[in-house]
């Protein structure tokens, strides 16, 4: 079967504006989205460009937009898109910049990532280092959420209704990976506590509006906002209650 795929082609560098091209592909059964780019790629248009790495759903490098929903090309059916849409239209990751046609700039994604301390801390008046046997995580002491399945694809960030309004926004992604943190049992209560205050600071836990849509789009079902609403709690818990958000719910 030939079927057309709809690409959002665009090269900053020659000025050209974002616009569609169309490619006609002969389709096998089990095709894969990324499957057929990389055919187009191969066969009919060189210039092409988008990033892929794994092809196993474990990487993320290759989440774009695909039907107007942002998901990983390489387990995106062909033919189940077809049956849901009728058609197969491809565009770049949204609320990050292009560099050429499916390839978004990540930097601002990973800038943010090590914004949130993505580490253990130590108490911050205390300034010491951990003792002995002290990092060890025991069987049963820690309760991650699955927040450690994170594969850092950027999916959540692109469909995220507060990073489209504010580009200073930590972001869904950001935000769960601090919820890892926070959640770790080896982390002193005083770092837990200066972790909470940082992270309720403008463009914190308290701009995500709930809309839900990272937690549908999440291939790996990390479910950020849920992280973010037990970062709230902790905050509230910890008596770090003077923000415009935390009042609001109180």
């Amino acid at each position: 079967m030939r079927l057309t795929f709809t690409i959002q082609r665009c090269n900053p560098e020659t000025g050209a504006h974002p616009h569609t091209e169309d490619y006609r592909l002969e389709v096998s059964r089990g095709m894969t989205v990324l499957e057929g780019l990389i055919r187009i790629k191969n066969e009919q248009d060189g210039s092409l460009s988008l990033r892929y790495s794994c092809r196993s759903a474990i990487c993320g490098s290759c989440a774009m937009e695909i039907n107007g929903a942002e998901k990983l090309a390489c387990r995106t059916s062909v033919r189940k898109e077809l049956e849901r849409h009728g058609r197969i239209s491809v565009a770049p990751l949204k609320n990050l910049p292009v560099i050429k046609d499916l390839v978004v700039d990540m930097s601002s994604f990973w800038q943010k990532i090590r914004e949130v301390t993505p580490w253990l801390s130590t108490d911050p008046e205390a300034g010491g280092s951990y003792s002995a046997g002290q990092m060890t995580l025991l069987p049963g002491s820690h309760q991650f959420h699955n927040v450690d399945g994170c594969i850092m694809c950027g999916a959540c960030v692109a469909a995220c209704t507060s990073h489209e309004v504010s580009k200073q926004f930590l972001g869904p992604a950001a935000l769960a990976k601090a919820d890892r943190f926070f959640a770790d049992p080896r982390e002193p209560e005083a770092a837990k506590r200066h972790r909470l205050a940082e992270l309720g600071e403008e463009h914190g836990i308290w701009d995500c509006t709930r809309c839900n849509f990272c937690v549908e789009v999440c291939p790996k079902d990390v479910k950020p906002m849920e992280a973010i609403i037990r970062l709230r709690r902790g905050s509230i818990v910890a008596g770090l209650t003077s923000t415009a958000g935390a009042r609001h719910i109180l």
